[in-house]
């Protein structure tokens, strides 16, 4: 008896160290490492990260004001955030919930509540899908 819980632990203690985890741990720091950047920097503070295709060409693109958008987001005022870029809020709100889904599918995957190959093809089917509509206006 004592053996079997001791194996269990064992078991559980490796699944932190599958890829699996470790890439959703990577993807969710990056994540909230942009939300960092953007509770820093406010349209007061000059964003350090310049759209490059403005500066050369003086033409602005899809991108331009992302940063500034989403500043705005993370300090709530939603008006000012669309008027910088109207992709602000859906990019913003296709990270938060990739944050949420790489806690939700890591905890899935380590408490083990359904087969792990079932899992991944879950959450990269929901990944892509919520990336190809978020994204459309700046991919087509």
């Amino acid at each position: 008896m004592k053996l079997m819980k001791n194996t269990r632990k064992i078991l559980k203690q490796n699944k932190y160290k599958e890829p699996y985890i470790l890439i959703n741990l990577i993807f969710a720091g990056i994540i909230i490492l942009i939300f960092i950047y953007s509770g820093i920097f406010s349209e007061s503070n000059e964003h350090p990260i310049k759209c490059v295709h403005f500066e050369k060409t003086g033409i602005p693109c899809e991108t331009c004001g992302l940063s500034r958008s989403f500043s705005e987001i993370i300090r709530f005022d939603i008006e000012s955030a669309k008027d910088f870029n109207r992709n602000g809020i859906p990019l913003f709100l296709f990270f938060l919930f990739q944050l949420i889904l790489r806690f939700l599918f890591s905890l899935i995957f380590i408490k083990n509540w359904i087969k792990q190959r079932n899992l991944i093809i879950a959450d990269s089917l929901v990944s892509i899908t919520l990336f190809i509509i978020t994204f459309k206006n700046l991919i087509f």
